[in-house]
């Protein structure tokens, strides 16, 4: 494996992060991704256009014991057999342990895990048991996504893996060589990472090639900035892409993916919707007539416009609370949910003569 040593000064003269840069000069050249045959010294995170079309190596980083515990996963990696690895916002966390290591991290929503098919190949593994510990895994970590079908991942390419992420933050794989976890990350991811910037991946959206993201990767980048903005990161930035006019679609028509975001986000925590509900509605992203909804009114409006199931825990506890509000209001009658809203803002004694009145 090639070993690169970049000079860290190349990189970004805006960058004055010395453990970001220490960790860059660290790191051993994997693979590229094919996107431009240019060097790590070239990147600018700040020039126009998405800087990812030069930044485009991906690197492999030791992960230290210390890096590991930082990223409060809320496991132990070696409980993981050598052919299994992680993905998703749990990478993306050690990423976050490696490049900051003052913030203290929350535990992450789930655990998304992979089959290192290159590993396979090297080992003597039975097929059979490969799937069984991969479904029991993925159920013990992400219950919700495999019962819908979605396990573990099979990766046959690092490269190709990296190109099919959405965001930049997210091109990120942790594995197992023989007793030492190692992070596989983009150089932009890197650089995104520690600048709290959520960018999508040039493979995702490059309007030069007349491509753009869509409905869902529009609405998943504000709830992914509104959960760094919660977490008291208030430099957090959606970067690369203007929202909502530089994508193909409409999100404020796009009823279920609105549902399916708000959901994630509740699952996390009420702060969290709230916030990524003003966030939709600063970037006029708001679904079509329910501009002035509180996040939990809008939640229970998707929910009945859509038919979706909220997921279990806070999600579906806010569906309950709203609905009993809703009845406890109304009593047995149901009326219009604009004036319902509206009677909601008004001192009981008026709004109950307006029940009264209707039943």
């Amino acid at each position: 494996m090639e070993k690169v040593s970049p000079n860290p000064s190349d990189i970004e003269a805006k960058m004055h992060q010395p453990r970001v840069l220490q960790m860059l000069d660290s790191g051993e050249h994997y693979a590229d991704l094919g996107v431009a045959n240019l060097q790590l010294k070239d990147c600018d995170c700040e020039q126009l256009g998405n800087p990812e079309a030069r930044c485009n190596e991906i690197y492999e980083y030791e992960l230290p014991a210390d890096a590991i515990e930082r990223a409060n996963l809320g496991f132990d990696l070696d409980e993981l057999p050598s052919f299994i690895g992680v993905k998703g916002g749990a990478a993306r966390q050690v990423l976050e342990a490696l490049v900051h290591s003052d913030r203290q991290l929350p535990p992450p929503r789930d655990v998304d895990l992979v089959i290192l098919e290159e590993v396979i190949a090297s080992g003597d593994y039975d097929p059979d048991e490969i799937r069984a510990v991969a479904s029991d895994l993925s159920m013990r970590f992400s219950p919700r996504d495999a019962m819908n079908g979605y396990g573990a991942e099979p990766v046959q390419s690092t490269a190709e893996f990296m190109r099919q992420h959405d965001f930049t933050i997210n091109q990120v794989l942790i594995h197992k060589d023989g007793d030492t976890w190692r992070l596989l990350a983009s150089t932009q991811a890197v650089l995104d990472t520690a600048e709290h910037v959520i960018r999508p991946t040039i493979f995702e959206h490059d309007p030069d090639n007349s491509y753009r993201i869509g409905n869902k990767l529009a609405l998943k980048a504000v709830r992914l900035l509104s959960d760094m903005q919660v977490q008291g990161i208030d430099n957090a930035s959606i970067k690369s892409v203007q929202l909502p006019d530089d994508t193909y679609g409409d999100p404020k028509d796009d009823y279920f993916m609105q549902t399916l975001q708000l959901d994630k986000a509740l699952e996390v925590s009420d702060e969290l919707a709230e916030r990524y509900v003003e966030n939709l509605r600063s970037y006029r992203m708001l679904p079509y007539g329910c501009e002035d909804m509180s996040a939990a009114e809008l939640y229970y409006e998707l929910v009945n416009r859509t038919n979706f199931v909220p997921s279990d825990g806070n999600a579906s506890g806010v569906f309950l609370a709203e609905r009993e509000n809703r009845l406890e209001l109304s009593g047995t009658a149901q009326f219009d949910d604009a004036v319902e809203r509206l009677l909601q803002q008004v001192p009981e004694r008026f709004s109950r003569d307006y029940y009264d009145s209707k039943t």
